[in-house]
């Protein structure tokens, strides 16, 4: 017979010793599997989340900070088998008409036809012929709205430039209303999920008809022509066909892309043989400043202001003898004829008509009163003296509609008919005479008087820029060269247009940072290992029954190596059949976790849901594993068995004879020195304990150390009773000796049990003390919530300070009401959520600026504070930023110093460094930098859409409601910092719960592997029983004492588990460092408790139900 053939014939003939084996295999083979497909199902979910949110779409053309000409898109569009699909991307509220219902921060796309041609089902496509809204499902539910409904949108129409700017025109915002019906609610299919950025919840979208909303938002944008043709999104994507790659679209792009795209405009000035280079923002940029003074050796600059009051003398001492706002224009007087071409820095020429006003003549002191734009759009008047040096002749005359060629467009004042018309937003302190409205009907603009440009740059530069236009002498080139050295010179990065690889990124945002495959493996770690040691022993116990079968095969000739594969090929085989089930029982195990995933585990994935994925690849990896480890356990198990003489073998009958301890004594050797050990550790962990401050900030991690000490310290004592016991000699007094000797019979077998068991419980319920609820310490300014009581977003900019007068003015705000609170406002560069609350990647993470003196002593920190922002740029010109501990280990895989890469407003690459480390905050999902940089890089987006609000708690309600009802135009929304701290940190309780579970799981299946203990520790000693009942104990005697033996290894492990780990909870027991623990863990230790002795008295009873005298027959 073949060894083969032995093999099988064992299998029938053992078939029933060896389903425990089979079960146990298959328990690990279901973990391991089952929870490869729950990493491959979120994977998968993230990848058709990723594939719903872009559709068809390649690559996305973007203006952040402003809008370009929607027939780029048909320039673009060169190539028929590519769809180039424009956009108007913004943010607004949508109320039903009785204002039942409201949402706020709503993404609002005006989209055509073509934008549905690059939906994930093209075929999904809406009617927009009838001019109505349409909405994704999440918006549609929200508002609970039906077909046919009339809703409100209320979004902001955007200025020609920033409104933190000075002159910006009206100081609060321009909202546009439309009142239309609903159409139809859009499933993902038909681009109900479409986002730019890489979360996993989509946004609530409404759906408008483009060209009816651009009509609605850019009537002021070019009032000239009255052109509405605007957008600033392009999507470009090729359905069915090759993705369009990048680089091709940027080439592309580079030739297709005009100056008006980038809102530059160059125009024929009337009174001087020049061209006028002007931007559409007023100020002129860095990048269009340096392209247009290369476009001729000649070019000049301008920079025209208005000022409050031209003065003779100081206007407080004067206020009669002064011309108010009025326009003055900064030149290089090299470059002006009419200038004195020495004309210094402080010295100023007056025209004609404010000379004779003013009654000034040469040498008279003429001062300049005039608002800077401070912090938070805040007006600071300045006044800056002169000395008169010349006056100038009038101005010609400005033709009807026109503007002077001094001047740019300043919204809301050059479209005035009047002086009283303006709306410049800034205050009016000086009475407008009839005069003055006459200058303005001859010559509007004008300026009135005229500094040097290094003057007044010094008065007026800002973030903004420096100058307002450029003059190009037509000597020196025509328009046409102008242009073209223009379009040279401007990349179309820097004009404000970029491109951005929108599949490349929803690929790398689909890889979540998270894997959970390897994180339910580790949450599955105890159910392994109680898996696996349950499988060892089910095998050792069935191959030492066949001792004598071992010993017969060696007897016989056949080598040891060959014996030894003969048993492990059985092992093999079994553990295939094991895992092969164990993938079936997968498939359940797996959609049972995805299940619990959105329900009762869906804070640890913010109540995603998932559809189930399997990939043959995890399957045959996880089959493959389970069987290895099962090998492996199955081999270490029987080391021992072969290792043995035949003869002996064969005299053994169905077990191993136990190894006697090899110990000096009972009171020294290894047994001392255990003692010792643990003598020592119970001190460390006692100074450990009393050292620290329970309610401390770090006193969970401590006192979970404490734990540990303690455990190890009870186990090496466990250790040492058990070796010293082992080493006793001489009578039995009572039934506890003879109990306490048998299990230091193998203490090796008894130190494992009673230790897994004491693990096991400690991890299980220890994990515990990491849990976290921050409501009864929110208002600590050390807290995770910096002491904050409300966070507030808004889905429409704030540019005024909430703190301020004029601000509380402005918005109609109750001073009373909001005597005691203070609004920290943030500037927001949207990004992605790099939170735990996002399962995606977090490319470009969400960018707050903010003061870091008002967060000065706020939230606790691992690394650095808020002062580290203030160091100024490292020499690398990184930016120092603050991370929340959480969002740099997990979210971004990065540590302090390392580089978060970021596009400024022109295009450019800037870097961000990790400098310092918040933990345990609210600030998880973003970085945080200096306000100051964050004006620098991005100085055309303006306004504040985040805001931290401390206020008493008592007045939390009221100051949310209040706030929320007079910013209801913005979409302002608030709630409780606490709930959002609430909110992250149930993430991590969540995965402690599953920790819990899935570790009681495995505790659970280890009581279990008790009952293999006792049963096999009971049928080595039979023959021992049966001695025992020949000299008169009776068999309920025995019982008890095998009870009485094994019930002290499961309580002492519990008992030392229970108590270690109450240590290791200590801070949330009388601390305040978390949660207070329910009596969820004590209910597990009572059911681990009753579980073990259940399964003790099981395993006794089975083994003991017969008399053992027949065993004496072959004594």
């Amino acid at each position: 017979m073949t060894l083969s053939g032995i093999v099988l014939r064992n299998l029938r003939h053992y078939w029933r010793q060896h389903l425990g084996v089979i079960a146990g295999t298959a328990i690990c083979s279901m973990v391991l599997v089952g929870a490869l497909m729950v990493g491959d199902s979120v994977k998968a979910t993230l990848k058709r989340l990723a594939g719903d949110r872009i559709g068809n779409a390649d690559i996305a053309l973007l203006s952040p900070d402003g809008f370009f000409r929607e027939v780029l898109s048909v320039d673009l569009g060169q190539d028929k088998e590519t769809v180039v699909a424009p956009l108007v991307v913004t943010r607004g509220n949508v109320s039903l008409p009785d204002g039942t219902r409201m949402a706020r921060n709503v993404q609002v796309l005006g989209v055509d036809e073509r934008f549905w041609q690059l939906a994930p089902n093209p075929a999904s496509a809406p009617d927009l012929s009838k001019d109505e809204f349409f909405m994704n499902a999440r918006l549609g539910s929200y508002l609970a709205a039906k077909n046919g409904d009339r809703l409100i949108l209320r979004v902001e129409e955007p200025g020609l430039f920033s409104r933190d700017a000075p002159l910006s025109g009206e100081r609060d915002n321009k909202f546009v209303s439309l009142n239309k019906k609903l159409g139809g609610v859009l499933e993902a299919d038909a681009f109900g999920h479409f986002g730019l950025q890489g979360n996993q919840r989509e946004p609530l979208t409404i759906f408008v008809p483009m060209e009816m909303l651009q009509k609605r938002m850019f009537r002021s944008f070019d009032e000239e022509s009255g052109n509405t043709g605007f957008a600033n999104f392009l999507l470009l994507g090729r359905p069915g066909g090759d993705a369009v790659q990048l680089e091709s679209a940027e080439r592309e792009l580079n030739e297709a892309w005009s100056l008006a795209d980038a809102g530059i405009l160059v125009k024929e000035l009337r009174d001087t043989p020049a061209w006028s280079i002007r931007s559409r923002q007023v100020f002129l940029s860095e990048s269009l400043r340096k392209a247009g003074e290369k476009v001729a050796p000649q070019t000049t600059g301008v920079l025209t202001y208005l000022v409050n009051a031209i003065a003779k003398g100081h206007p407080e001492a004067n206020s009669s003898a002064l011309v108010p706002y009025s326009m003055v224009s900064a030149v290089n007087p090299s470059k002006a004829k009419f200038l004195p071409n020495d004309l210094r820095d402080d010295e100023i020429v007056l025209g004609q008509w404010s000379a004779d006003d003013l009654n000034a003549t040469a040498g008279d002191l003429i001062s300049l009163s005039y608002f800077a734009v401070g912090e938070r759009r805040k007006l600071v008047e300045k006044t800056q003296t002169f000395r008169l040096r010349a006056i100038t002749s009038l101005p010609t005359k400005v033709p009807e509609g026109q503007e002077s060629d001094w001047t740019p467009l300043f919204p809301g004042l050059s479209d005035a008919e009047s002086c009283g018309e303006w709306d410049t937003g800034i205050p009016i302190k000086h009475k407008v005479r009839s005069k003055d409205e006459d200058y303005w009907d001859d010559f509007r603009g004008s300026p009135k008087a005229f500094v040097s440009l290094a003057a007044g740059q010094v008065m007026w530069e800002n973030r903004w820029g420096s100058l307002t236009g450029l003059r190009v002498a037509k000597a020196d080139a025509s328009i046409k060269d102008v242009n073209k050295a223009l379009r040279s010179e401007l990349t179309a990065a820097e004009a404000g247009l970029l491109f951005r690889s929108l599949r490349q990124d929803a690929s790398a945002a689909a890889e979540s940072p998270i894997d959970f495959g390897q994180l339910f493996l580790g949450f599955s770690f105890f159910v392994i290992v109680a898996a696996m040691a349950l499988t060892g022993m089910l095998f050792a116990f069935t191959m030492e029954q066949r001792n004598r079968q071992a010993g017969l095969l060696l007897a016989l000739g056949i080598p040891r190596k060959k014996v030894r594969r003969l048993f492990l090929a059985e092992g093999l085989l079994l553990s295939v059949v094991g895992a092969g089930l164990g993938v079936w029982f997968a498939t359940l195990y797996g959609q049972t976790t995805l299940h619990l995933l959105s329900g009762e585990w869906s804070g640890a994935v913010s109540g995603a849901t998932f559809d189930f994925a399997m990939n043959p690849v995890s399957v045959v990896g996880g089959l493959s594993g389970a069987v290895v480890i099962a090998l492996l356990a199955m081999a270490w198990a029987t080391r021992r068995q072969l290792r043995v003489e035949p003869r002996e073998l064969l005299a053994m009958g169905e077990t191993l004879a136990a190894t006697a301890p090899r110990l000096e004594s009972g009171k020294s050797g290894t047994g001392k020195v255990s003692a010792r050990i643990a003598v020592v550790l119970t001190f460390t962990g006692t100074i450990m304990a009393f050292s620290t401050d329970l309610a401390g900030p770090g006193a969970s991690m401590v006192f979970f150390g404490v734990g540990w000490c303690l455990l190890a310290a009870g186990l090496l004592f466990f250790r040492s009773k058990l070796l010293k016991a082992a080493c006793e000699s001489g009578t039995l007094p009572d039934a506890a000796t003879l109990s306490r000797r048998n299990a230091a019979r193998r203490s090796g077998r008894s130190l494992v049990t009673a230790g897994a068991m004491a693990a096991g419980a400690f991890l299980v319920v220890g994990t515990g003390a990491f849990r976290k609820d921050s409501s009864s310490i929110s208002g600590m300014r050390d807290s995770g919530t910096g002491g904050f009581v409300l966070v507030g977003e808004s889905a429409l900019p704030v540019y005024d300070d909430l703190n301020g007068l004029e601000g509380r003015e402005l918005y109609d705000l109750n001073a009373t009401l909001l005597s005691d609170v203070y609004v920290t406002p943030l500037r927001v560069r949207e990004g992605d959520d790099a939170s735990c609350l996002n399962l995606n990647k977090a490319i470009r993470p969400r960018l707050y600026g903010l003061k870091p003196s008002e967060l000065s002593d706020r939230f606790t920190f691992a690394e650095g504070d808020w002062s580290t922002l203030s160091q100024g740029v490292a020499e690398d010109g990184s930016i120092p930023a603050v991370v929340d501990q959480n969002t740099m280990m997990w979210a971004l895989k990065k540590g302090v110093g390392d580089i978060v890469e970021y596009q400024d407003g022109e295009g450019q690459a800037f870097q961000v460094r990790l400098a310092a480390v918040a933990k345990g905050s609210m600030l998880q999902g973003a970085l945080y930098i200096d306000e100051k940089y964050f004006e620098e890089k991005f100085p055309k987006q303006g306004g504040y859409r985040s805001f931290l609000v401390d206020s008493p708690a008592s007045k939390m309600n009221d100051v949310s409601n209040h706030l929320a009802d007079r910013l209801a135009n913005y979409g302002m929304e608030l709630r409780p910092a606490s709930e959002r701290l609430n909110k992250l940190q149930e993430v991590e309780n969540t995965y402690i719960a599953i920790f819990q579970a899935l570790g009681g799981l495995g505790l659970l299946l280890g009581t279990a592997g008790l009952a293999v203990v006792v049963v096999r520790n009971l049928l080595e000693r039979s023959k021992e029983f049966g001695l025992m009942e020949a000299v008169g104990y009776p068999l309920t005697a025995l019982r008890k004492l095998a009870i009485s033996e094994h019930r002290s290894l499961a309580l002492w492990g519990l008992g030392v588990g229970a108590i270690t780990a109450l240590v290791g909870i200590a801070p949330m027991l009388f601390g305040e460092a978390g949660q207070k623990p329910g009596a969820g863990f004590a209910w597990l230790l009572v059911a681990l408790v009753a579980l073990s002795l259940f399964w003790t008295w099981l395993a006794v009873s089975l083994s003991l139900r017969a008399s053992r005298l027949s065993t004496l027959r072959d004594e």
